[in-house]
């Protein structure tokens, strides 16, 4: 199978980590995959072994010109011409392919409107954008929601990435294809934590700027347990923290690739995942803090319930002081029970499993 991945560029967020597993796994498994980028963007932060090919303004592949290969617009060109040069790029190549696969709203309008009758074209519904752009201000926040609300009424054929978007709100999912984890990586921990009054609990999180992760909450809970006991540490990954937000026992380390992202998790002797939306969808932290053993306390994204995680409401820093205070006294085979419990929830999620769901899906 020819599957073609138009994307917006290449980050460090999750579904970017997703997008470029699933290609790696696919190409491994006999199939021919390549993205599908504007030529500006950088090269994918996730490593894949899919080709990456590079399009301008006018829809031109840059492979297929003869001249220096360089940007002809500035690197502060609008989204329109972004979008435009896709569907031109689309129009060109996209009948060389069995798939195409849009990931995002903004890139389901080139791939529904390119003419490429030859190609099943899917749309695979990481999020359900329109909640996240609620949380934010100002009118592109208000047009983005807009143009996302749209996108899931196209006629593409929709796979959703958790059982909770079949039939929510405008989506139009049939199938869900979890997020995967690469578990020899992502692999528990050698011993659980251990909360010796004489030892000190680190505190970890994921930092992110978005309102909806729910970052500042979880800074808010550090304080409040710091405030009460100085040897109380906290963790970020990557930074991202509120302007101005700083705390002396409060460290910022900046993984490079996934391996040191699990170091990350198995460093920690608590994890906070304080979400705020789409609860019951699958969330990376809790998913990896979760396969690398690690406790996790969390407002309730898959795979956590009861008896493998500690949930708590959403914007609630008091429930997750709550939730540590409880991990911290909680017995060796109660601590052990929920993270066995936890790893066990964890196995279907192997790459090699939801990669060849994905496959079959889009096979039939």
């Amino acid at each position: 199978m020819r599957i073609l991945i138009p994307v917006i560029g290449f980050g460090a967020a999750g579904g970017y980590r997703v997008l470029s597993e699933l290609a790696n796994h696919w190409t491994d498994s006999g199939n021919h995959v390549d993205f599908l980028v504007d030529c500006r963007m950088g090269p994918p932060y996730f490593p894949t072994n899919a080709a990456v090919r590079r399009f301008d303004r006018k829809g031109r592949l840059l492979e297929d010109r003869e001249e220096n290969l360089e940007p002809e617009f500035s690197a502060s060109g609008n989204a329109v011409s972004i979008y435009l040069g896709m569907w031109r790029a689309l129009q060109k190549i996209g009948s060389d392919y069995d798939v195409i696969l849009a990931n995002h709203s903004l890139t389901t309008f080139p791939v529904f409107l390119a003419n490429i009758s030859s190609a099943k074209r899917f749309y695979y519904v990481q999020a359900y954008e329109p909640e996240y752009y609620e949380l934010e201000r100002g009118i592109k926040a208000k047009i983005l929601k807009a143009v996302a609300t749209i996108s899931y009424k196209l006629p593409l054929l929709q796979i959703a990435n958790s059982p909770i978007y079949i039939d929510y709100r405008s989506v139009q999912a049939r199938h869900w294809i979890p997020p995967g984890l690469d578990l020899d990586v992502f692999h528990r921990r050698s011993s659980p934590p251990s909360f010796e009054s004489t030892r000190p609990t680190t505190i970890g999180v994921i930092g992110r700027r978005e309102p909806a992760k729910g970052t500042e909450f979880a800074l808010q809970a550090f304080e409040k347990l710091a405030a009460e006991d100085s040897h109380v540490r906290l963790k970020v990954a990557y930074g991202n923290l509120p302007a101005g937000w700083s705390h002396e026992h409060a460290e910022i380390v900046v993984p490079k690739d996934d391996r040191e992202l699990a170091e990350f998790y198995r460093s920690v002797d608590i994890l906070l995942a304080p979400g705020q939306v789409q609860l019951g969808c699958f969330h990376y932290p809790v998913l990896e803090g979760m396969a690398c053993g690690t406790p996790v306390v969390t407002t309730g994204y898959s795979p956590s319930d009861k008896n493998n995680a500690w949930l708590v409401p959403v914007k609630d820093s008091d429930g997750m002081v709550d939730a540590v205070r409880e991990i911290q006294s909680s017995s060796a085979k109660e601590l052990v029970s929920k993270l066995d419990n936890g790893h066990a929830a964890i196995a279907e999620f192997d790459w090699r499993i939801v990669a060849q769901r994905f496959i079959e899906i889009m096979e039939n």
